[in-house]
C-alpha cells in the first residue's frame, strides 16, 4: 500500500512538472503573479517560481528579477534560508538598482552575526581566548557580508534603526573611518534605486 502511495505521487509530481512545462510562459507568469503573494500558497508558489527558474531563457529581465527575489523570499519565509540566498544574490545581480533584496540578504547576514556574537560573548565569560578569536574572525566575515547590502537598503529607504546597526557593525569592526565617511557612501547609493519591479506579462 505504501509502495502504491510512493508511485501515486511520483506520478502526480511527474504530471504537475510536465504541465507547467506545457504552458505557455505567459500563463504561467501570470498564474504565479496572482498568487506570489497569498500566505496559504507558499508552496504551489514556490513550485511555480521553481518552474519559471527553469525557464530563465523565455523570461524578461525585471522578470527573472522578480521570480528569483520572491523565490528568495517564500524559501526565507518557509525557514530554508540558506536556499534563499542564492536567489536574493541572483536578484541584485539582474535588478542591481532593486534595493528589497539587499535588505532582505543584509538582515540573513546579521542573523549570523548576532548568533556568533553569542558564542564569543561565551567564550570571552569562559576566558576562552582562543575560541573567541576564532569566533570574531568568523564574525568579521559575515559583517563584511552583510554591510554592503545594509548601506543600499539604508540609501534607499533610510531607517533609523538600519542605520543603527550599520554603525554598530563598525564599531564591532574597529573601522571609524567607515562610520565618519558613511553619509558619503549613502548618498552615493542612493542615485539609483528601484523600490518596485513592475510586472511584464
Amino acid at each position: 500500500m505504501y509502495k502504491r502511495l510512493l508511485i501515486l505521487l511520483f506520478a502526480l509530481t511527474i504530471m504537475q512538472t510536465c504541465f507547467a512545462q506545457s504552458k505557455s510562459i505567459k500563463d504561467l507568469y501570470w498564474d504565479y503573479s496572482q498568487i506570489r503573494m497569498t500566505d496559504t500558497e507558499k508552496p504551489k508558489v514556490i513550485q511555480m517560481a521553481e518552474e519559471l527558474i527553469k525557464r530563465t531563457p523565455e523570461l524578461s529581465k525585471t522578470q527573472l528579477g522578480n521570480v528569483s527575489y520572491h523565490l528568495g523570499r517564500l524559501y526565507e519565509e518557509t525557514g530554508q534560508t540558506e536556499k534563499a540566498i542564492p536567489q536574493y544574490e541572483e536578484a541584485i545581480k539582474i535588478t542591481p538598482a532593486y534595493y528589497v533584496p539587499y535588505r532582505a540578504l543584509g538582515f540573513i547576514f546579521v542573523k549570523k552575526c548576532n548568533a556568533i556574537g553569542a558564542k564569543m560573548n561565551e567564550a570571552g565569560k569562559a576566558k576562552d581566548l582562543k575560541a573567541h578569536g576564532e569566533l570574531y574572525a568568523q564574525y568579521k566575515v559575515w559583517a563584511l557580508k552583510a554591510l554592503p547590502y545594509l548601506e543600499k537598503s539604508q540609501a534607499c529607504d533610510p531607517d533609523d534603526e538600519t542605520k543603527t546597526i550599520i554603525t554598530n557593525l563598525y564599531r564591532s569592526l574597529k573601522d571609524n573611518g567607515a562610520i565618519a565617511s558613511l553619509d558619503e557612501r549613502l548618498k552615493k547609493n542612493a542615485e539609483n534605486c528601484v523600490s518596485l519591479l513592475e510586472d511584464e506579462y
